[in-house]
Protein backbone atom coordinates (compact mmCIF):
# COMPACT_ATOMS: atom_id res chain seq x y z
CA UNK A 1 0.00 0.00 0.00
CA UNK A 2 1.39 3.21 -1.09
CA UNK A 3 1.88 6.34 1.59
CA UNK A 4 -0.05 9.40 0.58
CA UNK A 5 2.55 11.19 -1.33
CA UNK A 6 3.22 8.58 -3.34
CA UNK A 7 -0.45 8.59 -4.45
CA UNK A 8 -0.10 12.02 -4.67
CA UNK A 9 2.70 12.29 -7.12
CA UNK A 10 1.35 9.29 -9.28
CA UNK A 11 -1.86 11.19 -9.40
CA UNK A 12 -0.04 14.30 -10.75
CA UNK A 13 1.96 12.23 -13.15
CA UNK A 14 -1.25 10.85 -14.96
CA UNK A 15 -3.17 13.90 -14.73
CA UNK A 16 -0.07 16.11 -16.34
CA UNK A 17 0.23 12.99 -19.32
CA UNK A 18 -3.26 13.70 -20.58
CA UNK A 19 -3.39 16.24 -23.34
CA UNK A 20 -5.21 19.18 -22.62
CA UNK A 21 -4.26 19.47 -19.02
CA UNK A 22 -1.84 22.90 -19.28
CA UNK A 23 -0.72 22.13 -15.85
CA UNK A 24 -1.84 21.55 -12.17
CA UNK A 25 -3.72 23.91 -10.05
CA UNK A 26 -2.80 24.81 -6.59
CA UNK A 27 -6.47 25.88 -5.23
CA UNK A 28 -8.71 28.90 -5.01
CA UNK A 29 -9.37 29.90 -1.31
CA UNK A 30 -7.03 26.74 0.01
CA UNK A 31 -4.25 25.55 -1.53
CA UNK A 32 -4.15 22.05 -2.96
CA UNK A 33 -1.50 19.78 -1.87
CA UNK A 34 -0.54 16.74 -0.11
CA UNK A 35 1.80 16.98 2.45
CA UNK A 36 4.80 14.97 3.60
CA UNK A 37 7.75 14.92 6.02
CA UNK A 38 9.78 17.77 4.20
CA UNK A 39 7.42 17.40 1.15
CA UNK A 40 4.81 18.30 -0.79
CA UNK A 41 2.33 17.84 -4.13
CA UNK A 42 0.79 20.78 -5.51
CA UNK A 43 -2.37 20.10 -7.07
CA UNK A 44 -3.72 16.88 -5.73
CA UNK A 45 -4.92 16.16 -2.57
CA UNK A 46 -5.21 12.87 -1.11
CA UNK A 47 -7.85 11.93 1.52
CA UNK A 48 -8.78 8.34 2.94
CA UNK A 49 -11.31 7.88 0.86
CA UNK A 50 -11.10 10.40 -2.25
CA UNK A 51 -8.55 11.85 -4.47
CA UNK A 52 -8.72 15.55 -5.65
CA UNK A 53 -7.14 16.84 -8.82
CA UNK A 54 -6.63 20.37 -9.68
CA UNK A 55 -6.29 21.73 -13.34
CA UNK A 56 -5.74 24.55 -15.16
CA UNK A 57 -7.11 23.50 -19.50
CA UNK A 58 -4.82 24.56 -22.28
CA UNK A 59 -7.26 26.37 -24.86
CA UNK A 60 -8.25 25.97 -27.24
CA UNK A 61 -9.80 22.97 -25.85
CA UNK A 62 -9.81 19.70 -27.97
CA UNK A 63 -12.74 18.36 -26.11
CA UNK A 64 -15.45 19.53 -24.14
CA UNK A 65 -14.28 20.09 -20.03
CA UNK A 66 -16.45 16.85 -19.11
CA UNK A 67 -14.61 14.69 -21.29
CA UNK A 68 -11.23 16.07 -20.46
CA UNK A 69 -12.12 15.36 -16.48
CA UNK A 70 -13.26 12.07 -17.64
CA UNK A 71 -9.89 11.03 -19.24
CA UNK A 72 -7.96 12.35 -15.86
CA UNK A 73 -10.43 10.44 -13.91
CA UNK A 74 -9.28 7.09 -15.85
CA UNK A 75 -5.83 7.76 -15.58
CA UNK A 76 -5.40 8.60 -12.44
CA UNK A 77 -8.26 5.85 -11.83
CA UNK A 78 -5.31 3.19 -11.37
CA UNK A 79 -3.00 4.75 -9.28
CA UNK A 80 -5.01 5.60 -6.43
CA UNK A 81 -5.74 2.63 -4.85
CA UNK A 82 -10.10 2.43 -5.78
CA UNK A 83 -10.02 5.75 -4.47
CA UNK A 84 -13.03 7.88 -6.15
CA UNK A 85 -11.40 10.86 -7.78
CA UNK A 86 -12.55 14.53 -8.37
CA UNK A 87 -11.27 16.79 -10.89
CA UNK A 88 -11.22 20.39 -9.92
CA UNK A 89 -10.92 22.74 -13.41
CA UNK A 90 -9.30 25.72 -11.59
CA UNK A 91 -8.61 28.02 -14.68
CA UNK A 92 -8.11 27.66 -18.69
CA UNK A 93 -4.75 28.84 -20.14
CA UNK A 94 -4.76 30.44 -23.42
CA UNK A 95 -1.91 28.82 -25.62
CA UNK A 96 -0.43 30.84 -28.25
CA UNK A 97 0.82 29.16 -31.43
Amino acid sequence: MADDLQLARAASEAALATRGVYRLGTGRFVEAATYGAGEKVSGVVVTPERVEVHIVASYPLEKSVLELAQEIRERVAPEVEGRETDVVVEDVEVIEE
